[in-house]
């Protein structure tokens, strides 16, 4: 039984076998709380992956006491870069952004007062020489991090290091965290700065024509190449002003209804719609 503060730790292996252990963490589920995927705008796409890799330790059976451990020449593998002096000084300045710019603004309500609670998503990052780093999330964020049982986005780390673009690594996000169970369609709304805010931060802004074309329709363009999707973004305005957008996603590797049953219909061995639905499961 593994005891409360135990350290959690992926051991030193060879390499072949190393490299199998990453192939498999390949298949992990990234599980977050869903208003996670609605903060740290600001960051950069290598330092999303890395974020990303470390939200990719946490289980459902994963504890709030549990401290983490990472290998640094195994997250480079995943990265794909070589385990060269210049690619471990990126690892480490990419933690030193994680430490300062995860900063997470929380709502909260005190006897009936609601307010914003300000703190960050680490309690701390330990990088060692040996090229370990241990890390735990902090106390208040928590909650975000390990409450599987409602409110979660979750998506595979394959697909993610697939995603070259830090907008794309967002919207991303943004669609499973807005997606009900395995919905084929998917609607984000949002006004003009809840969208800016998701993207950019709480610092920086653009002109909408801007936005639309540099950030959104790139973003939509390599979700549609990388993983099959068609995304349809309507722009809200008021009179001649933009105020928002809504945002339709369509996740062609799920199949329709229509598709389902011509299927099942054409199977001709299958004679209950609901088995068909049981055997594409299995």
């Amino acid at each position: 039984m593994t005891k409360k503060g135990e350290v959690f730790r992926v051991k030193r292996k060879k390499t072949g076998v190393a490299l199998q252990e990453l192939i498999t963490r390949g298949e992990y589920l990234i599980v977050q709380g869903n208003d996670l995927a609605k903060s740290f705008g600001k960051l950069k796409s290598f330092e999303h992956k890395v974020l990303d890799y470390c939200f990719s330790y946490v289980k459902q059976d994963s504890t709030p006491e549990q401290r983490f451990c990472i290998e640094v020449a195994e997250l480079l593998k995943y990265l794909r870069l070589t385990s060269g002096g210049t690619n471990y000084k990126r690892v480490v300045e990419a933690f030193k952004v994680l430490n300062e710019s995860t900063a997470l603004y929380l709502p909260i309500e005190e006897n009936g007062v609601k307010g914003i609670m300000m703190t960050q998503l680490f309690s701390y990052i330990n990088y060692l020489e040996s090229g370990v780093v241990y890390f735990e999330f902090s106390k208040y964020a928590q909650p975000y991090v390990f409450d599987l049982s409602k409110n979660f986005y979750s998506f595979r780390l394959r697909e993610l290091a697939s995603i070259k673009g830090k907008y794309a690594l967002i919207l991303l996000k943004l669609w499973e965290a807005n997606r009900y169970g395995n919905s084929r369609i998917t609607l984000i709304d949002g006004s003009l700065e809840e969208w800016q805010t998701w993207f950019l931060g709480t610092e920086r802004r653009m002109t909408a024509g801007v936005f639309s074309r540099n950030i959104l329709t790139r973003a939509a363009e390599e979700i549609e190449a990388k993983l099959a999707a068609e995304v349809i973004l309507e722009t809200k305005k008021k009179g001649r002003k933009v105020v928002g957008y809504q945002m339709e996603i369509i996740d062609n590797r799920q199949l329709g209804t229509a598709q389902i049953v011509k299927q099942a219909e054409e199977a001709s061995y299958q004679t209950d719609i609901y088995d068909y639905l049981g055997h594409d499961e299995s």
